[in-house]
């Protein structure tokens, strides 16, 4: 032992460097601080190349695509779900609750280890939160704080859509236990709002307040004072960003927010950005002006971001002149096509005028009906009632002749019928090769990249823009099929992304789903930065 020791205390300082960079840098590269003061020093150098080079990544849209690998064990996988909430808390990504494709919600937790990369359910004592989806939870101290959320159940009543809820509760992370907190006066039901937590409040902003058959989106600001268990509500002036639902909220400091996109209603998606400045006693909001939109993201009000330094990630696809203008496209052409493979194992398209079978052609003619007529179809008969030059076949050396009457005749006949049949299925073959390039096209058009907002200048210069996308890299390889209503947060050096609706999948696996076209996912992808060759 001590000359082990020895060994590794004079290992140089590049090579221990380089050691320790292939460890985790969740719990087990925390634990490596913990064996001298050197380790401590050059395990700090490591995490901050590794955030450099992430952000590197980011800014030049070269990033690398991984998976976590699937298991069929129900114990230890979380099920399908989307518009769940999930946050970031000490080497684990918690997720709440979400709904399945019939809008069935759950009222679970789980938590993903990031060291070991496998999916952990506590099972906590206290007061349990109804089943909802459209919730937010965010982390404060060594606590979650669930708030809002709806749910479609069959205790409804008949004349309203779903159930809003306005219910807080609170995770304890170190006791394993739900709190239900009672407040007075007690906060309006919401669902589809965003949260962030600034100083000892959270501030809650949008969403929809009343019965959705009924409502609008709200524009108000709400707090909720975490260190003494109350609600209270701001006085802002006018202007005020429009109200909204399914919006980015993005904490800049203790005292400024960032509300990004988000939906109005039907036909009313925002892609704008405003401030919130919660200095003094009156707030305020101001209207960043947006450069660069033509590069921004689409879908903005259920597809969130992710705050990663000065930048704010958005994952869609890259917009198109179309898309810019069309607030929310519907992709019929790439859908159909979807839906019509997956169908099938191999789709073929259907043939307007199939042809004749010659087989059937030949027997059909020697037969006769009751009126003494000969049968068949009036194409047949058409041809044999058109003068037609014959057509001579010669026999094969040392063939025998045929015994049956008209046989050189039916024989032109069934030759030139599979000439037909062999020019169609030469047509039909490069209709194949079209549609499979087709799929190709359009599945790389849809997979998911980097849409990325610059707010460096937010608070200086009250103004933020879109990075134009770097042509030169190939961008996310490996990169998964656009999905909506996922969830993303930042985690040490990388990106998690879980759940959501993929909405062009047309793989075997996904064939017997009970999602329908638009299949519910419990995928997990992580975005890093591309791996280090040495």
């Amino acid at each position: 032992m001590p000359e082990d020791e020895a060994f590794i205390q004079n290992l140089p300082t590049e090579v221990l460097e380089y050691i320790l960079g292939l460890v985790s840098p969740y719990s087990d590269l925390q634990s490596c601080k913990l064996v001298c003061k050197r380790w401590l020093e050059i395990v700090q150098d490591v995490v901050n190349k590794h955030q450099m080079r992430f952000h590197s990544s980011l800014n030049e849209n070269n990033i690398h695509w991984e998976t976590l690998p699937s298991t069929q064990d129900l114990f230890t996988t979380i099920s399908r779900r989307y518009s769940h909430a999930a946050c970031y808390y000490d080497n684990y990504m918690y997720v709440f609750g979400g709904c399945t494709s019939t809008n069935t919600t759950f009222n679970d937790l789980w938590k993903l280890n990031l060291t070991t990369r496998s999916w952990v359910r506590p099972l906590p004592t206290g007061s349990y939160p109804s089943p909802k989806a459209c919730a937010t939870l965010v982390c404060y101290k060594d606590s979650l704080i669930l708030y809002g959320g709806w749910t479609q159940s069959s205790s409804s009543p008949l004349h309203q859509v779903c159930q809003l809820f306005n219910e807080l509760n609170i995770y304890r992370l170190k006791t394993n236990k739900w709190d239900y907190e009672y407040t007075h006066p007690a906060p309006p039901s919401a669902a589809g709002h965003s949260a962030t937590v600034h100083g000892h409040h959270m501030i809650v902003f949008g969403g929809i307040r009343r019965q959705l058959s009924l409502g609008q989106p709200s524009q108000e600001i709400l707090c909720y004072d975490l260190e003494n268990n109350s609600w209270f509500q701001p006085e802002i002036d006018e202007p005020k960003p429009q109200g909204r639902y399914g919006q980015t909220q993005i904490s800049l400091n203790e005292h400024n927010l960032l509300i990004i996109g988000g939906c109005g209603g039907p036909n009313s998606v925002f892609n704008d950005v405003w401030l919130l400045n919660m200095e003094g006693l009156r707030w305020r909001w101001t209207e960043l002006s947006v450069e660069n939109q033509e590069h921004g993201a689409c879908h903005m009000w259920c597809s969130p971001g992710c705050k990663v330094e000065e930048k704010v990630v958005f994952l869609c696809r890259r917009p198109n002149a179309q898309q810019a203008s069309s607030p929310h496209p519907a992709y019929a052409s790439h859908y159909n096509m979807s839906a019509q493979i997956r169908g099938r194992s191999v789709w073929v398209p259907p043939v307007e005028n199939p042809p004749a079978r010659p087989n059937n052609n030949i027997r059909v003619q020697d037969e006769r009906n009751v009126n003494g007529n000969s049968k068949g179809d009036l194409n047949a008969r058409r041809q044999e009632e058109e003068p037609k030059e014959p057509v001579r076949v010669h026999p094969r050396p040392g063939s025998k002749p045929s015994i049956r009457p008209n046989a050189m005749k039916n024989r032109g006949k069934q030759l030139e019928a599979l000439k037909q049949m062999e020019e169609r299925i030469q047509r039909l073959q490069g209709k194949v090769r079209e549609i499979q390039q087709d799929k190709v096209n359009s599945s790389n058009q849809s997979s998911m990249s980097l849409c990325l907002l610059d707010i460096s200048e937010a608070l200086t210069k009250n103004k933020v823009r879109w990075l134009p996308p770097n042509d030169a890299v190939t961008s996310g390889r490996g990169s998964p099929e656009e999905a909506v209503l996922y969830s993303i947060v930042h985690g040490r050096g990388e990106l998690i992304v879980f759940g959501g609706v993929q909405k062009f999948i047309a793989t075997q696996s996904t064939t017997n789903s009970p999602g329908g076209p638009n299949i519910v996912s419990n995928a997990v992808y992580f975005i890093q930065a591309p791996k280090c060759i040495i």
